[in-house]
């Protein structure tokens, strides 16, 4: 019996002439449709069409590609609805260490995560119902005291050929009333506006609407989750374990505890080296009596979090306060030595214990993170900035090593050896 003929080979000039009306076919039927193909038609589309290519490298690479891509596409478009459920997941990450701690010394789960949590968000509640009026109070305090600062920097430098003679009248003649009431009114005006771009409000939702139930999700949504997380935390480890693969099991679970312990490690140690660097500088500037210290304790514990640039912008409200002071130079002196000692405790003591090298992120790259992310996907990207880091860390380490154990890295070795 004769075997069956081989197939003729498909050659490029073949595939263009087969293939070519299909796709132009296909193109004036998308072309025509284009206003509906949002990513939420296209994305399922493809994956329908590459499904049987779901075994092939190149297929998987493609699907894992656009799921990225919608992925992104999908927490932008939603991140003010997202939010809520992003923070409430943030919680439940750096709680549920805590959680399993009482749990394991036999404390009903239930009750272990209302003895974690409540606390927890009590602190925090408590912590901005004392902050907020302090800080509000202190900078219509600066607010007052403008224009004297105004007249010493002008009047110690003589104008310094930057004002002429009626700006610099009109600079003697301001009040300090008219600008605290001007500030008062800008300061709820910013505040409704930093409140906003926090809540992640503004994209498709009337702001009124959007306000409230962006309020509501934090108050209510955000605590509930966290909660029911954190209740089903174990549960919910185990199917993430269950969905992978048997043969890959042990490197994909050796790679996500890996990304744990970095992330975790540095982000529990950002935040509490963050929290005592502005209680430290906060507390000791009010010890010391400088005006504004709640303020600036606030602006240097946000601002550690950035790296490279967050001490120099934490340190200019302390300036500024010192040189409305009634002795400008001995409160410039308190400043200094106040944030030199902090400083000094941060990188030499608490630094290296809190925080260590469990992950070695370079300064630029986090900040270059928080910056893209943020910029892409509001709130939630900044949220996500620091995790998506430290896997992009990881993966390009691992990219690394792979390479220098290829045949090529030994092929480029041993040629350089020979030259």
């Amino acid at each position: 019996m004769e075997e069956p003929a081989a197939p003729p080979a498909i050659t490029p000039t073949r595939l263009a002439v087969e293939a070519g009306p299909v796709l132009l076919l296909l193109g004036l039927l998308l072309w025509d449709v284009r206003t509906a193909l949002t990513p939420l038609v296209v994305f399922p589309l493809l994956v329908f069409v590459l499904w049987p290519l779901r075994t092939h490298p190149l297929g998987l690479r493609t699907l894992v590609a656009a799921a990225l891509v919608f992925g992104i596409w999908f927490v932008s478009t939603l991140s003010a609805v997202l939010t809520p459920f992003v923070v409430a997941l943030a919680l439940a990450y750096l709680l549920a260490p805590a959680v399993e701690v009482l749990v394991r010394r036999r404390v009903p789960r239930g009750i272990a995560i209302a003895a974690v949590l409540v606390p927890f968000l009590a602190g925090l509640v408590l912590l901005l119902l004392i902050l907020l009026p302090q800080i509000e109070r202190q900078l219509l305090e600066f607010a007052s005291r403008i224009p004297e600062l105004a007249r010493r920097v002008f009047g110690w430098g003589g104008g310094a050929g930057l004002l002429t003679d009626e700006q610099l009248t009109r600079l003697q003649a301001l009040q300090p009333a008219d600008l605290v009431a001007l500030f008062r009114g800008k300061w709820e005006a910013i505040g409704v506006y930093l409140w906003q771009g926090a809540l992640g409000i503004g994209r498709g939702i009337g702001s009124g609407l959007g306000l409230m139930l962006s309020i509501l999700g934090y108050v209510v949504v955000a605590p509930v989750v966290t909660y029911y997380l954190l209740k089903s935390w174990p549960e919910l480890t185990d199917h993430i374990e269950a969905l992978v693969p048997q043969a890959r099991r042990p490197a994909v679970l050796g790679f996500i505890r890996e990304y744990d312990v970095a992330l975790g490690r540095f982000v529990r140690g950002q935040l509490t080296e963050a929290a005592l660097v502005g209680v430290l500088t906060g507390g000791a500037l009010a010890f010391l009596d400088f005006p504004g210290a709640a303020l600036i304790g606030v602006v240097a514990g946000i601002f550690n979090l950035i790296p490279v640039i967050g001490l120099p912008i934490s340190v200019i409200p302390g300036v500024l306060f010192a040189l409305v002071a009634p002795e400008v130079g001995p409160a410039l002196l308190k400043l200094g030595i106040v944030f030199a000692v902090v400083q000094f405790i941060d990188g030499s003591v608490t630094g290296p214990r809190i925080v260590g090298g469990s992950v070695g992120l370079n300064p630029v790259w986090v900040m270059l993170a928080v910056l893209v992310f943020g910029s892409l996907m509001g709130f939630v990207g900044m949220l996500l900035a620091v995790p998506l880091a430290v896997l992009a860390k990881m993966f390009v380490v691992r990219a690394v090593d792979r390479y220098r154990a290829s045949p090529l890295y030994a092929s480029a070795a041993a040629a350089r050896e020979v030259t």
